[in-house]
């Protein structure tokens, strides 16, 4: 591995726990401007002030708006996007390697979704992008999902593993993917994907102690960290909220723990 691409994923990766906790505010052309991403500008001031090791966004954001907080948090570049209207199965490329390494990003993130008439297009894509990020000594973090059209179930534990090992066997150093429902059925995904496994945050709890339990399940598995959005940057107390992942993934505390490292952080505004 090239010394840079070890620096740069040095700063990815908590120091103390070898894992990474990772917050995404690259919604809005996916998404619409979702509440919590109205005032990019508050929401990033919210989530730096939490101390993830790493933030997802896309150049202009990068460019207009993280500035202040340089040094303070990684800067993971997306290069991709796609649209749950307008092109739900395809993430069509709108950045590049050279960007990335011009706006000091530490890793570069593209989405690729399988299962679906386009999966070979996004391969090709995944595979060359994965050729050039490694040239630069760049860190590449993939979301990979199997959500085309062929697929029944996303959340089937077989999918998913097909879809993390095609990130791996293409050179995706971290693979961000979907939890599959229990700790039992995400152990397969995890044995099968050697590369790094994130877990997206999505629809798959209701309270932050749900995601806190599947955080934790997820982690007592073999979970090399996270990448959460919507729940974290919707609260109305975003930097408690990840200061409580914080405690859960860099310091192996208990769900019950971290919901008091939540209250302290609440009640110290």
């Amino acid at each position: 591995m090239f010394l840079g691409k070890e620096i740069r994923l040095s700063r990815l990766l908590n120091r103390k726990s070898g894992r990474m906790l990772a917050i995404t505010v690259d919604h809005p052309i996916t998404r619409g401007i979702m509440p919590g991403l109205v005032d990019i500008r508050t929401t990033m001031k919210n989530v730096v002030a939490g101390s993830p090791d790493a933030i997802t966004m896309h150049k202009g954001i990068a460019e207009k708006v993280f500035p202040p907080y340089a040094g303070r948090a990684a800067i993971i570049m997306k290069a991709t996007a796609y649209s749950v209207h307008y092109h739900p199965t395809y993430d069509t490329p709108v950045a590049d390697v050279e960007e990335a390494v011009r706006l000091g990003a530490d890793a570069i993130s593209v989405g690729c979704i399988v299962g679906g008439p386009d999966q070979a297009q996004q391969l090709t894509f995944l595979g060359q992008i994965s050729k050039h990020a490694a040239s630069a000594g760049m860190p590449l973090v993939a979301h990979i999902y199997p959500k085309g059209a062929l697929i029944n179930d996303q959340h089937d534990a077989k999918v998913m593993a097909y879809a993390v090992r095609a990130g791996a066997e293409l050179g995706v150093d971290i693979i961000k993917t979907m939890w599959t429902g229990s700790a039992e059925s995400f152990k397969e995904v995890v044995a099968a994907c050697p590369s790094i496994v994130a877990l997206a945050g999505g629809e798959m709890g209701e309270t932050l102690q749900d995601y806190l339990k599947m955080t934790r399940q997820a982690l007592d598995i073999g979970l090399g960290g996270v990448t959460y959005g919507r729940f974290v940057w919707q609260h109305p107390h975003t930097s408690a909220v990840i200061k409580s992942l914080a405690a859960l993934i860099h310091d192996d505390a208990s769900v019950g723990d971290s919901l008091k490292v939540y209250e302290r952080a609440v009640k110290e505004g």
